[in-house]
């Protein structure tokens, strides 16, 4: 029986680890100086290396002819053993299966006994953050008073999900993906050990699938190897061949279905949808490279490239680009929990075809726009609407911001109250260049109006009223004196010293007649 690919090239020294430099450095300084830790926490995506640069840590540690660079040996009874996964003094655990207490409490029975062979007696936990509370407190008490002899290694992919106290008492190594550059090239080692050949575009395909994840990578590469066990040329890999074992779709399937979305044809859009199920299309994945896509045309936009063969991305705009990634993240996450995946893909035809979300045009409508930015030229409209064509910005009008500003107000008050009637006493005085400037009274109106949550909600209504983004920049009119408060000292203070008997009921009688709201509407 054949080893596959990623347990056959498992790096077995710290030199052979790829992409991890900035970890492996630390820990052959650590052996060769021998200033080791009790316990180390190893965190990282999926597939970056964390259980290999554990076991080569413990092989390290244990060696009995280490190199003088911190590597093993790799010869010698304890490193061959741990290559062979038969040394007993490396325990690994999966915490996802022994997550409990009573696992725990064994554990510890065990850690009194010393090494057999080597130094340390050395516990790998992978996935830790799986262990239950009462686990998690059974660990802390030996980590923080371990035998001299034992080592620990934590690793686990969701860090944010340990205990503080744990995390307190472990030195903590963060694993990054690999990458274009770096999986690619492993790849290309290897396929070169295993004498095989492979076309420069399915080997992308692998590394993109790979997402940064070294064994991922391998094992992709794995399942495509096999798959060609049977055929004429087993060495030799075609994108076709690709493309089939993973599934990945046609270009133009994506073309033509974004395409549809974007011109609103429900029809057409449909019918791409069925041919996906017709040809049994991989949903997951036709949807993972439809992000692909898009994220490679969103980072031409924003460098200022040509989209290339996607064509029907020539006209969209930043914020089109960025619905049709947020609508598609939205399936790849509702992808994995449904059944019925070919439903999740068509509800995408009402979200675009009846709310109209992108356009291919970019045409807006501006109510009582004088004009609008087309070419740099501003075209002037003589109607209450105008349409714009290929323009960026919409160019507002001052009197028409405060014609509607009643209206921006409006809507934002279902969404907050507060802020609804600090617009309510504020007022537009003018816009340049899509930045508007309001006036308002207090200071306090304008700190709370540029605080960066009203910001933005702000300029949602204001996207939705005029079709087109702003940027809110408030004044402080210093000529709104703030009204004098009312209270018995302000009242004493300004009536009359009374300093006869006589004067004392006049004034007696007079104030009795007096409306006692009068006093303080005058202060």
């Amino acid at each position: 029986m054949s080893t596959v690919l990623y347990r056959k090239y498992r790096a077995q020294d710290f030199d052979e680890l790829v992409g991890q430099e900035h970890i492996t450095k630390i820990l052959k300084n650590a052996v060769k100086s021998d200033q080791l830790s009790h316990a180390y926490l190893f965190v990282g995506s999926r597939g970056t290396g964390k259980t290999s640069t554990a076991r080569i840590l413990a092989k390290a540690v244990n060696c009995l002819k280490p190199k003088k660079d911190g590597n093993p040996c790799n010869k010698c009874e304890v490193c061959q053993a741990i290559t062979n996964g038969n040394y007993m003094d490396l325990i690994e655990i999966d915490a996802a299966s022994n997550r409990g207490i009573d696992q725990i409490r064994e554990l510890k029975e065990r850690i009194e006994f010393a090494p057999s062979k080597g130094r340390f007696k050395v516990y790998i936990i992978d996935e830790v953050h799986m262990m239950t509370k009462e686990a998690f407190n059974a660990l802390l008490k030996t980590l923080e008073e371990p035998p001299a002899h034992i080592m620990f290694i934590l690793a686990t992919t969701d860090v944010h999900k340990l205990p503080p106290t744990i995390l307190s008492r472990c030195q903590r190594y963060d694993f990054r993906l690999g990458t274009k550059e770096e999986i690619t090239g492993m790849l290309e080692e290897i396929i070169s050990k295993e004498k095989m050949k492979i076309e420069g575009e399915g080997l992308d395909i692998i590394v993109r699938n790979a997402r940064g994840s070294y064994r991922d990578a391998l094992s992709l590469l794995d399942v495509i190897v096999n798959s060609q066990l049977k055929s004429e040329n087993a060495k030799k890999i075609t994108l076709g061949e690709v493309k089939a074992v993973l599934g990945i779709p046609e270009v133009y399937m994506i073309n033509d279905l974004l395409t549809a979305l974007i011109e609103q044809d429900a029809q057409k859009a449909l019918s791409c949808i069925e041919e996906l199920e017709q040809k049994g299309t991989n949903l997951v994945q036709f949807t993972s490279f439809t992000l692909e896509i898009l994220r490679e045309i969103l980072v031409a936009k924003i460098s200022g490239e040509d989209v290339g063969e996607y064509t029907f991305a020539t006209d969209l705009q930043l914020r089109d680009i960025m619905v049709l990634v947020k609508e598609f993240l939205n399936v790849e996450r509702e992808l994995k929990s449904t059944t019925n995946q070919i439903l999740i893909l068509q509800l995408l035809i009402p979200t675009f075809v009846t709310e109209g979300i992108v356009k291919k045009d970019t045409t807006a409508k501006v109510k009582g726009s004088k004009g609008v930015k087309e070419n740099n030229t501003i075209v002037e409209s003589k109607s209450e609407s105008v349409e714009v064509v290929n323009a960026d910005v919409i160019e507002l009008d001052i009197e028409e911001i405060e014609k509607n500003w009643k209206e921006v107000a409006n809507g934002v008050k279902p969404l907050n109250t507060h802020l609804y009637a600090f617009l309510g006493a504020s007022h537009p005085i003018k816009i340049s260049k899509n930045i508007l400037s309001i006036e308002v009274p207090f200071k306090f109106y304008k700190d709370q109006i540029e605080s960066p949550a009203s910001r933005e909600l702000i300029g949602k209504v204001i996207f939705d009223v005029f079709g087109t983004h702003c940027k809110i920049d408030c004044t402080v009119n210093d000529g709104v004196k703030p009204k004098l408060q009312s209270t018995p000292d302000v009242v004493l203070r300004n009536v009359p010293v009374i300093k006869t008997k006589k004067e004392k009921m006049q004034r007696k009688e007079k104030s009795s007649s007096v409306d006692i709201e009068a006093i303080f509407a005058g202060m």
